[in-house]
Order: structure tokens, then C-alpha cells, then sequence
């Protein structure tokens, strides 16, 4: 395996305080892994583009990990079999985006596992067939919400939304057949899903469960599709 720092096939980082990071790869079998810890209102921009098949950005055991507020990742893969795994425990005000072109690619993001993510926005676009997102928002009951758009264009594709935070706001866009998803959104505050499905044969299953006796629990879908499944539960606690 190649090796180079910043310009390399294996990148090593590990990043303090306010810095703007850019790494380009065209070829295949990347892999960079990357800890940053910091904040203020000048923190981290992280920009990645990866063109090739069996790159990775992060891994389960070796996740990307950033912390702090004002922070914007930008993650680009465009390939096949390329894996992306990141974590914020921590993100204020801050800006993700997650763009996957191609089949076969995993990505697992995890928001606020540990503090807050309040005022952040996560986009994810995924084009292609055979994709897996498994995507975890919030873990504590104190913790507030960021804005989640998904965009997903193919077939096959494997979708998990899990929101445990105070007022959890979820839009989606399916386009294509055969796609699974699955959303979860808990906590006691007003949640909120709004989807748009256009195919054939895909399965939507939407648990959302508030407690609290003023608030509620928001789905607008719009599914132009023949042979799906649409599962809604709505409650006041666990579903």
C-alpha cells in the first residue's frame, strides 16, 4: 500500500483547533483516517473526494472522529465497494454532507453520541444500487436536533435512521425500486417526517414516539410505487 501524508493512499491525521483540510485520491483501495478535536467559530472544513472502488474513509473499529462547533465535512465518493464510518460526537452549528455515486458503498455516521448537535444539517445523497447508510442522531434525552435531508436514487438500497434527540426533523427522497427503509425517531418532542417514493416494491417502516402529552408526531408521504410496503407506528412511547 502506498503512503503519503495529505497526498498519500493512507492518510494519518490528527487535527487540534481551527484548520481547513482538503484530500483528493483518484485510485482505488484509500484509506484515511482522521481525528479532530476543537471549536470557536472558525473550526475545522474537511473536504474529501475519493474516485475508485474499495476506498475508505474511517472504519468500525477506526471511525473519522471529529468534535466542536462550526465544523463542515464534505465526503465525496464516487466508485464502487467504498466504505465511510464518522463520527461527531459533539457538532454545533455545524454542516455535513455525504455524497455516495455508485453500488455496493456503506456508510455509517453517527451525530451527538455524547453532547449536542444543535443547529447542524446532515445531507446524504446516495446514487446507485446496493447502498447501505446506517445513520444514529443523538443518544441522550437532553440532546437537540439537527436537520436530516436523504436522497436516494436506485435500487436495493439499505437505509437505517435512528433520532434520539428533541424534535427530530427527517426528509427523504426515494427514487427507484426495491429500497429499504427504515426510520426511527424517539424522545419527547414533536418529530417530524416528510418523503417523497417514486418506484416499485419498496418497504418503508416509520416508528415515532414522543412522550409528553402536547406533543406530536408529524409524517407527510407521497409514494407513487406499486407492490410497497408503507409501516407507520405513532405513540407515546416505545413502538
Amino acid at each position: 500500500m502506498r503512503s503519503l501524508m495529505i497526498k498519500s493512499c493512507l492518510v494519518y491525521a490528527f487535527l487540534l483547533y481551527s484548520l481547513a483540510y482538503c484530500v483528493s485520491v483518484l485510485a482505488a483501495n484509500n484509506d484515511i483516517y482522521l481525528t479532530q478535536a476543537g471549536g470557536g467559530s472558525t473550526a475545522l472544513t474537511l473536504s474529501i473526494d475519493q474516485i475508485g472502488s474499495s476506498n475508505v474513509v474511517g472504519t468500525s473499529s477506526a471511525r473519522v472522529s471529529l468534535s466542536g462547533t462550526s465544523i463542515t465535512a464534505d465526503v465525496d465518493q464516487i466508485g464502487d465497494s467504498n466504505t465511510i464510518a464518522m463520527t461527531a460526537a459533539q457538532a454545533n452549528s455545524a454542516n455535513f454532507t455525504l455524497k455516495s455515486t455508485g453500488d455496493s458503498n456503506t456508510q455509517t455516521l453517527a451525530l451527538g453520541a455524547t453532547g449536542d448537535v444543535q443547529n447542524t444539517d446532515f445531507d446524504f445523497e446516495a446514487t446507485g444500487d446496493s447502498n447501505v447508510l446506517v445513520y444514529t442522531q443523538g443518544n441522550t434525552a437532553t440532546a437537540t436536533a439537527a436537520n436530516a435531508d436523504f436522497s436516494v436514487t436506485g435500487t436495493s438500497n439499505n437505509i437505517n435512521v435512528t433520532c434520539n434527540v428533541v424534535g427530530c426533523v427527517n426528509d427523504w427522497t426515494v427514487d427507484g425500486d426495491s429500497n429499504d427503509i427504515d426510520t426511527t425517531q424517539v424522545n419527547n418532542a414533536d418529530h417530524s417526517i416528510k418523503a417523497n417514493i417514486t418506484g416499485n416494491g419498496n418497504n418503508i417502516d416509520v416508528d415515532q414516539s414522543s412522550t409528553g402529552g402536547s406533543v406530536k408526531n408529524i409524517l407527510d408521504i407521497v409514494a407513487i410505487t406499486t407492490n410497497g410496503v408503507i409501516d407507520v407506528d405513532q405513540c407515546t412511547s416505545g413502538c
